[in-house]
């Protein structure tokens, strides 16, 4: 009978500790998808900044030329010179407010936390992809 007991306790622990695994498991992988979608625009921060000064020199040479017919034109460049400005702030502002989930939260907590920041990360990721395209489309880059 003690054989049988012994048996149940050591099984018990087993599967305790090997379901502890699986939902750590499932919060690094979170992680890793979290800092994937970061990682993937993180290297374009620097073009976002000279795309920008690209389009603000075309923008100031039409304001040059003529600001009055070029009206529209300027206006448009320069919401293109503020949506890569957007882009590039929102990578910031996101990476200040992200902590990591070990930080004092349970594994429901971390779990929903991440959840939460893979949103946010991949807001950010898309407004990064497409304020890149649209300057590079404005230049004749693409």
């Amino acid at each position: 009978m003690k054989c049988i007991l012994r048996f149940h306790w050591i099984l018990f622990l087993f599967f305790l500790f090997s379901c502890k695994s699986e939902r750590t498991d499932e919060i690094s992988n979170l992680k890793e998808e979290v800092i994937g979608i970061h990682d993937e625009v993180m290297p374009f921060m620097g073009e976002l900044k000279s795309l920008k000064k690209e389009v603000e020199i075309k923008s100031k040479g039409l304001y040059e030329q003529d600001s009055i017919l070029n009206n529209d034109r300027i206006n448009e460049l320069d919401l293109l010179a503020g949506q890569l400005d957007s882009a590039f702030d929102g990578m910031f502002v996101w990476m200040r407010q992200y902590k990591s989930p070990e930080e004092g939260m349970d594994r429901e907590e971390a779990k929903i936390y991440l959840l939460e920041q893979k949103e946010k990360v991949k807001l950010v990721n898309e407004e990064i992809k497409i304020a890149l395209a649209s300057a590079k489309k404005e230049l004749g880059k693409d």
